[in-house]
């Protein structure tokens, strides 16, 4: 009983309650501000306008990576149908510009809550299934809005197989730059880069934060949670929800910059290419996804040359799978900690 009357009052009061305290998070945002300021100069580096193309076109993916990533190192889960909230938002901003002619930012507002809400009303129907069952349900749901898009009742809106344009009228701005900078990478690459280090800030928040550790519990033992008086549904929705809205952002800024939507967005090769960029990347940190990416659309720019993308591709992803299973960061990883423990002698 005095053991018992010792430990109750150390979980009350302990600041790590949350699994956050002040230094912690000042010297998460110090990095977060660091990383920003130092990818603002990337524009003033990269020599050429396509290599500019493939880092915009990588940092997008990493948004939709994000959010894979994300449900897969908290809650165990693999999802293939995140396509449908990056696709979704695109959709829906372009719908709002070209048919209802509203200005570009409020389209793109419109569109992230879009992406978001299709991450709601999917949440409510999977979040309950684990596993492979999770993998199916996302990809079964994520072809179904593809399969919508492209549907002839579906042309009027969506423009089916020929895709849709963003319309901005002359003169309205986005973020303050006209549509011409938006659509050149080196002049985008600002908004995108902010965007992304923003979210990763917030996922890294949400994970470190009590809601992560609750995630990890489920993750780890599911029935256990539940004996111990946590709800289940309710966090798993909500991670299910915050990766999604992370996804949407990323289709909100594919658009925009892009100023085309195609049922492409929401196809399952979009769907393939987030997931392995995740896993080469390594799903085990936050930087992963966001490496993955990066190395994915650069590998994608070479491979496609000599005609063998499919099968350089899956050359890689088995290669990683088997001799580098926590991917990149995951390599870097431990050879930081085996400099750290030789270091420590």
């Amino acid at each position: 009983m005095s053991t018992l009357a010792v430990a109750e009052p150390e979980v009350v009061a302990s600041p790590s309650k949350t699994g956050l305290h002040r230094r912690l998070v000042l010297r998460g945002l110090a990095i977060a501000v660091v990383a920003a300021v130092a990818g603002l100069a990337v524009p003033y580096v990269v020599p050429d306008r396509y290599t500019m193309g493939l880092l915009l076109d990588g940092v997008i993916l990493a948004l939709l990576a994000l959010g894979i990533g994300f449900l897969a190192r908290h809650l165990g889960l693999i999802s293939l149908g995140h396509t449908a909230f990056f696709g979704g938002a695109a959709y829906a901003l372009a719908i709002a510009t070209q048919q209802w002619g509203w200005g570009p930012l409020p389209a793109a507002l419109f569109g992230l809550a879009v992406g978001t809400g299709l991450a709601v009303l999917m949440g409510l129907l999977v979040v309950r299934a684990s596993g492979m069952g999770f993998l199916m349900l996302t990809l079964a749901l994520g072809q179904a809005l593809y399969q919508f898009c492209v549907q002839t009742v579906a042309r009027p809106w969506t423009g089916a197989y020929d895709g849709l344009q963003v319309h901005v009228e002359p003169g309205q701005a986005v973020f303050g730059m006209p549509m011409d900078d938006v659509m050149n990478a080196a002049l985008f690459w600002p908004v995108v880069w902010i965007a992304l280090v923003a979210a990763a800030v917030v996922l890294w928040l949400l994970g470190r934060a009590r809601f992560g550790i609750v995630l990890e519990g489920i993750r780890e033992n599911e029935e256990r949670m539940r004996f111990s008086g946590f709800g289940t549904f309710r966090p798993r929705l909500a991670a299910f929800v915050v990766s999604g809205a992370v996804a949407a952002l990323g289709g909100v800024l594919f658009a925009l910059n892009a100023a085309y939507v195609s049922p492409d967005v929401l196809g399952f090769l979009k769907a393939g290419d987030s997931l392995i960029a995740a896993i080469v990347g390594g799903l085990g940190s936050l930087a992963g996804p966001v490496v993955g990416a990066l190395a994915y659309v650069w590998a994608q720019a070479e491979f496609n040359s000599s005609g063998n993308l499919q099968l350089y591709t899956g050359v890689a992803l088995v290669v990683v799978l088997v001799f580098l299973p926590g991917g990149i960061t995951g390599v870097f990883g431990k050879l930081r900690r085996r400099f750290w423990r030789r270091g420590g002698k």
